[in-house]
């Protein structure tokens, strides 16, 4: 079990450890920075859980298979994720390596969107949900032609496999469009949580895998209070044979009560060497061309990654009085961005006039400014290693961005007020 997860020997070693010895909890976090394997981490512990057979890599058992395919019915899938971004990915991958592992790759990038659309999740809005079935019967009807023929697929190629990856894109995004992106719905919540009650009462007996139904909540610290509170009661009085796999890259974005009931598991950031393994196995791209994982995903959504690099460290030198140097990390001490005030807000008109533009642009591309938030985070970490930031200076500036990147996120903010607001919250801590 595994396998397929790369540069996380110390969380996967643990959970296999629990899986193995039957003491896996029933709420788990598995938390950590973007690209770093929790969602495949979570959907081979739910394929383990469910295994009617001993739960092997290769198991070829009918719950195995399903999960696989993703089409599990004991499993569902909660949450936003980058979709369209994995699906194109997934599609690219597919067209230059059309081979087995590439086929299933592209499958399972599109039913972890159209598995949000389970009936269970929207039950009461029938409207909404009809309105979009004509298109998810379309993507499961064109998923056929992408199925390896031994699977019962059509097993398509050249330009038929083409026209149908064209296609499964177009449908997708449609679909992507109809989902929430600033949090996850109280409603979907409380539906899952009654799924999950009722399906208990007519479950085998305890310890058998068909029993399990798992419920996986991707991007768990986008909930407003009422979310939260729906899912503590869940967590409080869980089901017999429930398992609830959060996931996050803000652990400290869930409050307090959610998170001591969570049994936490730290993904770490994947080293180079790691990313490249990921990229060349997967992707069948050679990790030379790009830094890392995220990097990657940053050119399929158009992001040139020095070009983001660039605006967070002149965003931080704007902060700092334009004096830093980010690369050295030589930052001035207090006091001195105001005397260079002037050349602070010019510098920041100017990103704001960028990040604007590209946001506007592409209609309003919340990705393009979380993925600003994220790379400013990554410079300050990078002045704390050369020590041109204090531990205590970091850990405020940190937070207050987060904070920004929440408030940017959950209330439609435009990223000019987002930026400015951050700009004098961070010249404010100094």
């Amino acid at each position: 079990m595994f396998e397929n997860i790369i540069g996380q020997s110390a969380v996967v070693g643990t959970l296999r450890t629990e899986l193995e010895a039957g003491t896996f909890p029933a709420s788990v976090l598995l938390y950590g920075p973007p690209f770093s394997g929790k969602l495949s981490t979570a959907l081979e512990i739910a394929r383990v859980l469910t295994c009617h057979r001993e739960a092997e890599w290769a198991c070829g058992c009918p719950s195995c298979r399903k999960q696989r395919l993703l089409v599990h019915p004991n499993t569902v899938l909660m949450g936003f994720r980058y979709f369209e971004l994995e699906i194109a990915a997934s599609a690219d991958t597919l067209r230059r390596n059309p081979r087995t592992a590439s086929q299933y790759l592209f499958i399972r990038a599109v039913r972890k969107l159209t598995r949000r659309f389970d009936p269970q999740l929207w039950e009461g809005e029938d409207s909404r949900v009809r309105s979009l079935q004509p298109v998810l019967t379309e993507v499961e009807e064109r998923l056929d032609g992408v199925l390896p023929a031994a699977d019962g697929g059509a097993g398509l190629s050249g330009k038929k496999l083409e026209d149908q990856l064209n296609k499964l894109q177009e449908l997708c995004r449609k679909l992507a469009a109809a989902l929430s992106v600033e949090t996850i719905p109280i409603n979907q919540l409380r539906r899952a949580a009654a799924w999950l009650h009722m399906t208990a009462l007519n479950a085998p007996a305890a310890g058998s895998g068909a029993a399990r139904k798992i419920v996986v909540l991707e991007n768990a610290d986008r909930m407003y209070d009422a979310s939260s509170n729906s899912l503590l009661k869940l967590l409080e009085e869980p089901p017999r044979e429930v398992h609830l796999i959060l996931i996050t890259t803000r652990r400290g974005a869930l409050i307090p009560t959610v998170r001591s009931r969570l049994r936490p598991y730290l993904f770490v950031e994947r080293d180079r060497e790691a990313d490249g393994q990921v990229l060349k196995r997967i992707f069948h791209v050679e990790g030379e061309d790009y830094q890392s994982l995220r990097e990657y995903f940053l050119y399929w959504n158009d992001v040139n990654p020095q070009m983001l690099r660039s605006l967070a460290q002149r965003f931080i030198r704007a902060v700092l009085g334009g004096t830093v140097d980010v690369q050295r990390g030589s930052v001035p001490p207090p006091g001195a961005a105001a005397a260079a005030d002037p050349e602070a807000r010019k510098i920041l008109d100017e990103l704001t006039e960028t990040v604007s533009s590209r946001y506007d642009r592409a209609r309003k591309d919340r990705s393009f400014v979380s993925s600003f938030f994220e790379e400013l985070l990554r410079q300050l970490h990078l002045l704390l290693r050369q020590g041109g930031m204090s531990p205590f200076r970091l850990d405020r500036w940190n937070r207050a961005i987060r904070e920004q990147l929440a408030s940017f996120e959950s209330f439609n903010q435009q990223p000019a007020l987002t930026l400015e607001s951050l700009y004098y919250t961070l010249r404010g801590l100094e």
